[in-house]
């Protein structure tokens, strides 16, 4: 079993999920909890993501579902006046286990097609 599935696995879901050795090294080092909380964030996510894919669901619930999914990966363009590229625009937040003082841009031009 790897420390994935403590999180993941129904069969896990009474045991816990940090042993009393990662605990001592989160009070020691709290910069450690954002890999725990980023890991549950996920797993969270993507319970919720299949959780809102059930028929019985209303389509409003859906449409505000994908808003908020929208908002956190950035797919929605921001409010700047000062954009004057227009068209859509797409960030892609690439998360870490440990955070770095560096930071990679990749920019585009959109072209039309055909």
């Amino acid at each position: 079993m790897t420390k994935v599935d403590r999180f993941t696995s129904p069969a896990c879901k009474n045991t816990p999920v940090l042993s009393r050795a990662q605990l001592e090294m989160i009070e020691e080092d709290p910069t450690k909890v954002e890999v725990v909380a980023r890991l549950m964030g996920a797993v969270n996510l993507d319970n919720l993501f299949r959780f809102m894919q059930g028929a019985d669901i209303n389509a409003m619930a859906r449409i505000e579902f994908q808003k908020l999914l929208n908002k956190m990966g950035k797919l929605e363009p921001e409010k700047d006046d000062q954009n004057t590229a227009g068209g859509p625009q797409v960030v892609i937040n690439i998360t870490r286990a440990k955070d770095h003082n560096e930071a990679v841009t990749i920019e585009g031009e959109a072209h039309d097609v055909g």
